[in-house]
């Protein structure tokens, strides 16, 4: 099936981020949710549509939710050599640390969901995702499924 493209359909100014920012290691993107006042109480965010990928030549081979049970759960500590990924809050408040295997710049991103924003890791970029809140679910895009021959530990916390 081929996709339209971007158009002047009203829907489509929710395929974009509106705007993105650029971290020392990262990217977070900020997308623009569809809220209607004929329908309060709820709003529609688009994550990932072919049309307008967020990173030129990101390609969305593989998605997965990762949960948590309490605060102060941890996943990660790792980072994989050509694998790439998008991580989006869906449920509570996270704690992201970065760190660039090569120069060791380090960071901390804090993300939560109804923020609409996503985080973007790119390759050799350790990562280790701490849950901030009792019960947290992160969203991840990735450019493959997960391999042990990518995927290289790297203690952060």
């Amino acid at each position: 099936m081929k996709l339209p493209k971007l158009g002047p359909d009203p829907m489509d100014v929710y395929s974009s981020p509106v705007c993105n920012l650029k971290t020392k290691l990262a990217t977070i993107f900020e997308i623009k949710p569809r809220q209607f006042p004929e329908k309060p109480g709820r709003s529609l965010s688009v994550v990932w549509d072919k049309r307008t990928p967020l990173i030129k030549g990101f390609e969305n081979n593989y998605d997965y939710i990762v949960s948590f049970g309490k605060k102060g759960e941890k996943a990660g500590n790792h980072y994989h050599h050509s694998k790439q990924e998008l991580f989006i809050p869906v449920v509570g408040k996270f704690k992201i640390i970065l760190e660039d295997i090569k120069t060791k710049v380090r960071e901390e991103i804090f993300l939560k969901n109804g923020d609409n924003q996503i985080l973007y890791i790119p390759p050799e970029i350790a990562h280790v995702v701490i849950a901030e809140s009792k019960i947290c679910s992160l969203l991840i895009l990735a450019t493959f499924p997960n391999n042990q021959s990518d995927e290289e530990k790297y203690q952060l916390e």
